[in-house]
């Protein structure tokens, strides 16, 4: 398993509204929400999303946008062209034009290693205040967290991590602790975020057609400690 140095990486946790935009002769309610990595640069860059599709942007609706090859991004796009239902395909479809309504920039991050967090100061610095897990799964390369904090400083960058258990995995489960650090803000008001964490060299040692249950685990602020268990299949 390729090795990965440790680094603390803060977040300010912000509120996401989603929108959607219009065309003449598209359908509104046919807007979709997907992530997916940037291809490429300004202007004539591409989207692939994690389920392989490449999305090829006709009509872009924030021009301006700054992107880079790689980006993590939540897009919001509305399909040009749709397969009737009940359409007989001969061949897998690989790309989709569309128009592009909006781009969320999305927190991505490496894990943490436990056996790596070997004092008392890098500890404390990932953190044991409360968290929610609103939603996990694996997409891609990414297990993609949504969750909720609470907080009361907007101006605080609270700072989130998920904690690879190397001492407790092995080749069917793997344990994973997502932490957080709370810097100390009163917990007044509740926020949301999202983030995405590569776990690509973990899910390169799984092999074909192999299933191994990854075990996500955190303190809740309900109910005290808490776990989801994702089922994965390469």
């Amino acid at each position: 398993m390729i090795r990965r140095f440790i680094s603390f990486i803060t977040v300010l946790i912000a509120g996401l509204i989603l929108v959607s935009c219009s065309k003449e002769g598209t359908d509104l309610d046919k807007y979709i929400l997907s992530y997916g990595v940037i291809v490429g640069e300004n202007p004539d860059y591409k989207i692939k999303l994690d389920n392989g599709l490449t999305l090829i942007i006709d009509v872009n609706r924030l021009p301006n946008f700054n992107v880079k090859d790689g980006q993590r991004v939540l897009a919001d796009y509305t399909p040009l062209t749709t397969i009737p239902d009940g359409a007989q395909t001969f061949a897998p479809i690989t790309e989709s034009r569309v128009i592009l309504n909006y781009l969320y920039d999305i927190l991505t991050k490496d894990y943490l290693i436990d056996s790596e967090l070997d004092s008392e100061e890098k500890r404390d610095s990932v953190g044991y205040d409360y968290i929610n897990i609103n939603d996990a799964w694996i997409g891609s390369k990414f297990l993609n967290i949504h969750f909720e904090l609470y907080m009361n400083n907007p101006h605080l960058k609270h700072m989130i991590n998920l904690v690879y258990d190397d001492t407790r995995s092995n080749s069917t489960d793997i344990f994973f602790n997502f932490k957080h650090n709370a810097k100390n803000d009163a917990p007044m008001y509740r926020a949301f975020g999202r983030v995405s964490f590569d776990i690509e060299d973990i899910l390169e040692d799984i092999s074909t057609g192999e299933s191994v249950k990854i075990h996500l685990i955190w303190d809740g602020y309900d109910f005290g400690e808490q776990s989801h268990t994702i089922t994965y299949t390469k």
